[in-house]
């Protein structure tokens, strides 16, 4: 039997049998790690101010993460992973995964003696019109997103979810209105702007702040069809579609079509994140012994395992585990 202590505190922390791995670190910490994994770069998973305090720790990630993170390269002591490839850092054996979130989102497994820990990062089941979808990862220790972890985020599916937006885009432009479609700047937009290109004769206007990143997909071989960059200047055209980010302010007299998981009711929930369905899919698939949920609805989706799997399953921020 082995003791695992898994810490919830700005990123993840784990320690067993005199190892050190932080994953997704979002403050400095106070101790070294023996190395760092960073599954994709949304701010909210990591920060650059605590990667360049540990210029001397292994950091791992995917190509697509480092140049998002770091377009200059300043950071030298990164070490590329992606999917299915396995690399050793600091005696330990670290497999990277598909996560299915974002361009370049990783999961990763390792073992820590005889306990194989799994870390999910954020992580999308779905096939789409762009990227991988996520694979399930075996493991002892399952540590998992739980954005959406609460009962009621069940999402429809994926081909529904695009046929109704689609739907109300054409409906608004027969009106002789412009439609705005508002995602996540890095993510679903991506999404939205692949969706409208591919699936109806328009071709999208994209904000600037969508369209480096759209730049980054179709350098990284995700086509995203058939777009054109908008400075915001002016208004536009009647009939047209613009992608714009979710903060945006609304455009002139257009209608704004909102796609966030948090969208149950007004908009579309449409998200690169797992939904409620999801998780629990993945939980039962990946014959974890342990489970540890972090982020978002993780009080409830514990409490959800316990009561209706009788799953072992820990909400806390500080967790010491016999394995």
């Amino acid at each position: 039997m082995s003791m695992i202590k898994v810490v919830i505190d700005r990123g993840i922390h784990i320690k067993a049998h005199g190892k050190y791995v932080l994953i997704d670190p979002t403050g400095v910490p106070g101790g070294k790690p023996d190395v760092v994994l960073i599954s994709h770069a949304h701010e909210d998973h990591y920060s650059l101010r605590a990667l360049r305090t540990l210029y001397k720790v292994p950091l791992v990630m995917s190509r697509a993460t480092q140049l998002l993170v770091d377009g200059r390269g300043r950071l030298r002591n990164v070490l590329i992973v992606e999917p299915g490839q396995e690399v050793e850092v600091a005696g330990l054996r670290i497999t990277a995964h598909e996560a299915g979130h974002i361009i370049g989102s990783l999961q990763f497994s390792f073992d820590l003696g005889n306990i194989l820990v799994v870390y999910t990062g954020d992580f999308n089941l779905d096939r789409r019109l762009i990227l991988r979808p996520a694979e399930v990862v075996r493991g002892d220790l399952l540590i998992i997103d739980a954005t959406y972890g609460s009962p009621k985020y069940v999402f429809p599916p994926r081909a529904e979810l695009y046929r109704a937006i689609v739907g109300r885009i054409n409906e608004v432009l027969e009106s002789g209105r412009t439609v705005v479609v508002k995602g996540r700047k890095l993510g679903v937009a991506q999404e939205v702007t692949a969706l409208v290109s591919m699936a109806t004769s328009l071709v999208p206007l994209v904000e600037r702040s969508v369209a480096k990143y759209n730049e980054l997909y179709e350098l990284l071989g995700e086509p995203l069809g058939r777009y054109v960059l908008w400075d915001g200047g002016g208004a536009a055209a009647p009939n047209s579609v613009i992608i714009s980010r979710l903060g945006a302010r609304r455009t002139g007299s257009s209608e704004t079509i909102v796609c966030t998981g948090w969208a149950l009711r007004k908009g579309f929930p449409l998200s690169s994140h797992a939904d409620h369905v999801q998780l629990v899919r993945y939980v039962l698939d990946s014959k974890a012994e342990l489970v540890v949920p972090f982020t978002g609805f993780r009080h409830e989706f514990s409490s959800f395992l316990k009561e209706s799997y009788g799953i072992e399953a820990h909400d806390e921020s500080i967790v010491e585990l016999k394995l």
